[in-house]
């Protein structure tokens, strides 16, 4: 299913990038782009947990965020990161999207063992399933399944052996 599990707010055309101020404060967006700033200068994962979880992700055990990731700054409560997850360097993780006449925003669920390759691209909506690798530079459109290789663009998958 493509993009399961999104809310959408209708606009006029054009004004969709002004829509998630109906959701959210303007003072907690620039709170949580503060604290994940915070969060990218430091090395080390507990440091950086500590910033995400004040933004309001939930993060499990033994998760590595290598640098430069972004994890969305308007919706991070939509965040799950479940246990033993690796996130690889300049992902981006966005539990929003802006269309000419509508703001769409959902969760976005990584499950135990999963990891998210280089520079990947997820999108809101989608749940990544448990012992699953995402190719570096894979844009994440829909749910990957447990047990399964997600790369290219388009994304296709290969189910992995146990």
């Amino acid at each position: 299913m493509f993009l399961r599990n999104l809310k959408i707010i209708k606009s006029s055309p054009g004004k969709s990038s002004a829509a998630w101020t109906k959701k959210k404060s303007i003072p907690r967006v620039l709170y949580n782009w503060f604290l994940a700033r915070l969060a990218d200068m430091f090395p080390f994962a507990q440091q950086k947990q500590f910033f995400y979880r004040a933004m309001g992700i939930k993060i499990g055990k033994n998760v590595q965020i290598l640098p430069q990731v972004f994890l969305d700054i308007f919706f991070p409560e939509l965040i799950t990161i479940e246990d033993n997850v690796v996130i690889g360097m300049d992902a981006f993780l966005s539990c929003h999207e802006f269309n000419p006449t509508e703001f769409r925003y959902g969760p976005i669920t990584i499950k135990k063992n999963a990891l998210i390759g280089a520079r990947a691209f997820v999108l809101p909506g989608v749940v990544i399933g448990e012992n699953s690798l995402v190719g570096a530079m894979t844009v994440v459109h829909s749910d990957v399944p447990a047990n399964t290789l997600a790369f290219g663009s388009p994304m296709q998958f290969k189910k992995l052996s146990k």
